[in-house]
Formats: C-alpha cells, structure tokens, sequence
C-alpha cells in the first residue's frame, strides 16, 4: 500500500483472505522507458476538477476520485524520475494507495487542478524541499503523518469519533539496525528518522460504532497491533468521499478482490480487518484535508 511509503508488498496468507496492502518500505526497482504523457493529467480529470471547483472540498475529491475508478493496483508506481528511484513522478493509469490518496488530495486542493503538482510535491517531500529520494516521506508515523499536519494539509480527527487508544513507540539507531527490511533503503544511518511515534487510534468495535459518523473527505488509516522492533504501524490509507445520495463510501486503491482503484462499503471493510489474523488489526485512525483557502470561483471578480 504506501507506496512511497510503504512499498514492499506481503502477499496476503491463507488466514488473511483478501488483506489489505501490508507493505514496508523500500526502493522500486529501476523503471523501463515511460511514455512521454505518462505523467500529464489527462484532460478528463482536468474538466471533471474545473467543473467542481466550487463545490466543498469533500464533494471535489468524490467526483475527482470518481473519475479515477478502475485503474490497475501497481505497488510503489511513483518515484523521483531518476536516481534512486527513476519511476515517474506523476502517473494516471495506475495507483497504490498512497499515491491514489496524494493524487486526489492534489487535484481537489489545488486552486485549479492544473497546478495540483506542488501541492503533490508538498504532500510527499514537504514544503519547501527538493524531490529527492531522501526527503521523500516514506516512514507513515514519523514522517509523513506529522509533516502533512504541521504543514497544515490535514488534521487529526480520530478522537472526535470516540474514545482512542495512544500508541507510543521510540525508535532509535537500533531499531533500524535490527530492522530486517532496513537494506531496502539507501538512506545512509544518519538520514533515517529517528523519534517517538505517536498515533491515536480508535479500535474496530469502535470505528464500527462510528462508521456512518465519519465525515465525507477524512483519510482513513489502517494501523495493526505493534510489533517489536518494527517502525510502522500503517499499512493502507483510504478516502471517505460523498456519493451524492446523501450517503459516503471509502474509495481507496487496493488489492482486494481485483484489485485496483474502487469502492467498498466502510462499515463492511471495518467488519472485513477482524478476519486479518497475521498481522492483527489495532483499528483505524483519522485525518481530515483543511479546505486552503478562497478559491478563484467563488472569489467576486474585482
């Protein structure tokens, strides 16, 4: 699932039919030539963006993510064109998780959806950085979850949906020493994150209580139980977005069933973790977009 965050994929066991991504991180392999409008928003999702630019943010990431419906599920798709990982920095055929989520995120944020690409590159490498491997935000808990907060993206709402369970874990030189996928990286010891990480979650029975509760446009977190020595927790990231009934669905990028970019109920999926007896699922934790600003079609023209 977290594709530039979480890229090693598990194939799901017998005792986890259907699991969600359960990935950690590592470089992608080089990539073949790409087409050259590989990384173009098509004109599709351009007009379909432009078309909802005055509506609230969650009904411009249903109808952006709506158009994005039935891509193929490619693990870590996305890189930063050359060095490291030479993948494209942007694509549109196909989606992991978190580039599905970034990309949505991206195009509904953004003042008009052509110039979605820094509000992208401020998402996943932090406002005001280069794109380059290092500062990519691969590690969910200690880099991209506080740096999309502190950078004002989104907000953490999981308490508001009610009583959390407080993970706290301190991660060290050590941790990374032990850390078995450590290899993947080609940060040198110095560059990986060091810290607490610190995540509130609400448990199944509870997110299953609050399902129908969960605003339209939250990011939903899938975070296992803590495993020692290991610095993650998150494995899958997904949208709650409105689908114009009144109602919401969670749309997400994913290997269940077919796979790829789709629709699932969440009091459905939230009912669907209890069956992942692998890796156990802790719960859910969430975040919410802040809409940025006053946006040019609803601004009076002077």
């Amino acid at each position: 699932m977290l594709p530039l965050i979480l890229t090693i994929l598990v194939a799901p066991t017998p005792a986890e039919p259907g699991a969600v991504d359960v990935e950690t991180p590592a470089p992608a392999p080089p990539a073949s030539a790409s087409p050259p409008d590989l990384g173009t928003i098509p004109e599709e999702i351009l007009q379909i963006a432009r078309s909802v630019s005055d509506r609230p943010l969650p009904e411009r990431m249903g109808a952006i993510s709506g158009a994005l419906l039935g891509r193929p599920y490619v693990s870590d798709p996305l890189g930063e064109g050359s060095g490291v990982d030479p993948d494209p920095i942007a694509r549109y055929d196909a989606f992991d998780c978190l580039t599905f989520t970034e990309e949505v995120l991206a195009l509904s944020m953004a003042g008009d959806p052509a110039h979605a690409a820094q509000i992208r590159r401020d998402l996943r490498y932090g406002v005001g950085n280069p794109i380059d491997y290092v500062h990519r935000r691969h590690f969910m808990e200690l880099q991209w979850i506080p740096g999309v907060v502190e950078d004002g993206f989104l907000r953490i709402t999981t308490s508001e949906y009610g009583p959390v369970k407080v993970l706290d874990k301190e991660i060290d030189a050590n941790t990374w020493r032990w850390w078995r996928p450590r290899s993947k990286f080609a940060h040198t010891d110095e560059q990986l994150p060091t810290g607490t990480m610190h995540l509130e979650v609400l448990d199944l029975p509870t997110a299953q209580a609050a399902a129908d509760r969960i605003r339209p446009g939250s990011v939903i977190l899938t975070v296992r139980e803590d495993r020692p020595g290991v610095p993650l927790w998150v494995t899958h990231v997904s949208l709650v977005v409105p689908t114009g009934d009144g109602g919401t669905t969670m749309r997400h990028a994913t290997k269940i069933g077919d796979g790829g970019t789709r629709d699932h109920d969440l009091a459905w999926y939230l009912e669907h973790l209890e069956s992942y007896t692998n890796w156990e699922v802790a719960g859910i934790a969430v975040l919410e977009p802040i809409e940025p600003g006053p946006r040019r079609a609803v601004v009076p023209e002077p």
